[in-house]
């Protein structure tokens, strides 16, 4: 009688703390969650919404210790929807729910089937606190069976797996049932430890309730090894506390009567029996209720009153036989819950290989992608050692075509220092030698005045040709070695041409020809000032040169939208065909020929006209007949 006392006594206490839970949620929300579950179902959205599965699961959770009918009828309804909407996560929780419900209403069976659907559905999705909540409930039926040991085992999966999930609500009211059940088994050193346990979690996350239960338990436990005096503390501790619910002040009086009886301190013993008495029957607690009529009736026999012994004796009697009648309704057949716990291992064990499958894909993944890493990043470097391959022969043909660039500039340099030193050896010392052969004759003594003032003209003659020869050299030669400069201004090119004239009129003069300037005012255009007048110059002497004694050299101007034109026409020997390919292209002795007098040339004064024309934008064009003169006419942009 005394052990099915105990268990009823111990049964009392879990059930009572499930019913806590919920009570002030269950007054503060169950209004509110009602009115929008009755909104929500009559919306055309109602079959579709998943708000609706969560809204009908917290529907549970509120009705679940005050109203278990409800509280499975919200879950199932919830399970509806999830399955409609094909919602994992919200099947997974309403069997949780439905699991929860069926334990409460004491159908084990139900229970353990739901749990087991929880822990399927929840390997499926790998859903760990699916996972962790089957566990729990699996370890609250065997709890219930009196199979502590299948209950410690159980609620340390769960312990393990809210842990992962850092759910520290639910790790300490774990650590709280494997701190029972060890208390329940007679290991009181690893009950005071998990109890220690919850306690610390408690006082981190301000639960003051799962607090006041632990202090009841560690109560309970002292009481069992009967050191009374240290029950009697952690039972006070309920009663002292700031935070207080009848609920744990019951047990925690009942408690001390019990540790006082223990004292045989019976005075002390009734009076927190009765006070515990008072609470059970506010809260309608028969098992609380039983515990404090047990107390009563030993302390009264203990002090010889049975009047009051053999009236709660009675009471006493009545309250067990009813408890004992729902506990036989209740017993579940234990082998039936082994085989169930079986099925749920095999499941665990799939899991685990699954696992074991899915870390080897992985791994067989990541070996691929290192693999893969491997040969994109051997790929990239050999790309990168192409690239710089690239470059490298890009930078090495540019400098082989700098170097290109640079050998012909040097062979210009070259042919440019050649040319020169030709002109110079050939060209320049015919006319030299004539001036030398005039000065030794002058020296000599041996002419007449009436000589002298003829080899003076001839004098004269040679000096000029020279003159102009060594300039169109000069400048040719640097305009060969260094660039041509230009600076662009407006001129006149009257103005030039009168200038020009002034000097190589001389020579005109001398071959009896006549040089017609016909112009109309200014000319303007825009060129270089230099470049004007040696053109000017090249060209009127080339006419000079080339216009045999007696001739015409007739100067004008013409001009259309953009240029004005500069024609220098002579009625001279004419331009062979031969040499007319090769104006402009070659200079020196292959260009250059003798005047009607025999005045020879550089043969780089048109190749001179022909640069500057270029650079000053402009262009040149040839006229001529053999026999009939030449014309030539240069195009300079309009001022």
């Amino acid at each position: 009688m005394k052990t099915t006392s105990y268990k009823i006594f111990r049964r009392a206490f879990l059930l009572s703390l499930f019913t806590f839970f919920s009570f002030i949620s269950f007054a503060q929300t169950s209004p509110s969650l009602l009115q929008s579950w009755q909104k929500a179902r009559f919306k055309s959205s109602y079959q579709t919404d998943t708000a609706n599965i969560t809204l009908l699961n917290n529907l549970s959770v509120t009705y679940r210790y005050n109203s278990a009918d409800s509280s499975l009828n919200f879950a199932r309804q919830a399970l509806t929807l999830a399955l409609t909407q094909k919602n994992k996560p919200g099947q997974a929780t309403s069997w949780n729910n439905i699991g929860m419900a069926y334990y409460v209403m004491g159908s084990y069976f139900q229970s353990l089937d739901a749990a087991s659907r929880l822990m399927k559905i929840s390997n499926t999705l790998n859903y760990q606190l699916g996972i962790a909540n089957a566990y729990q409930i699996m370890g609250l039926i065997f709890l219930a069976q009196d199979k502590t040991e299948d209950a410690i085992i159980q609620f340390t999966k769960a312990l393990n797996g809210f842990t992962n999930l850092n759910d520290k609500a639910k790790m300490a009211r774990m650590y709280f049932d494997i701190g029972l059940c060890n208390d329940e088994a007679k290991s009181p050193k690893k009950a005071f430890y998990f109890l220690d346990k919850t306690i610390e979690i408690g006082q981190q996350i301000n639960d003051e309730h799962i607090v006041s239960m632990a202090f009841n338990r560690m109560g309970e436990t002292f009481f069992h090894l009967k050191n009374y005096s240290q029950a009697i503390v952690y039972y006070q501790k309920v009663l002292n506390a700031h935070y207080q619910d009848k609920w744990e002040n019951d047990f925690a009086y009942s408690g001390l009567g019990q540790a006082y009886y223990g004292l045989k301190q019976y005075p002390l013993s009734i009076s927190n029996a009765k006070k515990g008495l008072i609470l059970a029957n506010e809260i309608n607690s028969r098992y609380d209720a039983v515990r404090a009529l047990k107390i009563l009736s030993d302390s009264y026999a203990a002090i010889n009153d049975y009047t009051n012994a053999f009236t709660h004796q009675s009471l006493y009697k009545k309250y067990n036989d009813s408890l004992l009648n729902d506990t036989k309704e209740k017993e579940l057949n234990y082998l039936h819950l082994k085989q169930q716990q079986a099925d749920n291992v095999r499941l665990e064990s799939e899991n685990e290989l699954n696992k074991q499958k899915l870390n080897t894909n992985r791994l067989i993944i990541i070996i691929v992608g290192l693999a893969a890493i491997f040969v994109i990043v051997i790929l990239l470097i050999i790309s990168r050692s192409n690239l710089h391959k690239t470059a490298l022969n890009k930078e090495l043909k540019q400098q082989s075509l700098e170097i290109s660039r640079q050998k012909e500039a040097l062979d210009d340099l070259n042919h440019t220092k050649d040319l020169l030193f030709s002109v110079i050896s050939h060209d320049l010392r015919s006319p030299f030698a004539s001036i030398m052969q005039t000065i030794e004759l002058i020296r000599s003594g041996d002419i007449d005045e009436a000589e002298q003032i003829i080899l003076i003209d001839d004098f004269y003659k040679q000096v000029n040709l020279v003159n102009n020869m060594v300039n169109n050299m000069l400048v040719w030669a640097n305009s060969q070695q260094k660039g041509i400069n230009i600076e662009k201004n407006s001129l006149n090119i009257t103005g030039v041409v009168d200038e020009i004239l002034s000097v190589s009129g001389f020579l005109a003069k001398k071959k009896h020809i006549n040089i017609q300037h016909i112009h109309n005012g200014d000319q303007m255009v825009i060129a270089d000032q230099n470049h004007l007048k040696i053109i000017i110059q090249n060209l009127v002497g080339n006419a000079i040169k080339f216009t045999p004694e007696g001739g015409i050299i007739v100067i004008h101007y013409t001009q259309d939208e953009a240029y004005r034109a500069i024609h220098v026409k002579d009625s001279g020997i004419g331009i062979p065909a031969e040499k007319m390919d090769k104006l402009f292209k070659v200079v020196g002795k292959e260009i250059s020929g003798y005047g009607t007098q025999k005045e020879a040339g550089a043969g780089i004064g048109l190749a001179l006209v022909k640069q500057f024309v270029d650079v000053n934008k402009g262009r040149i064009e040839i006229k001529s007949e053999v026999g009939n003169g030449t014309e030539f006419i240069v195009y300079l942009l309009k001022a």
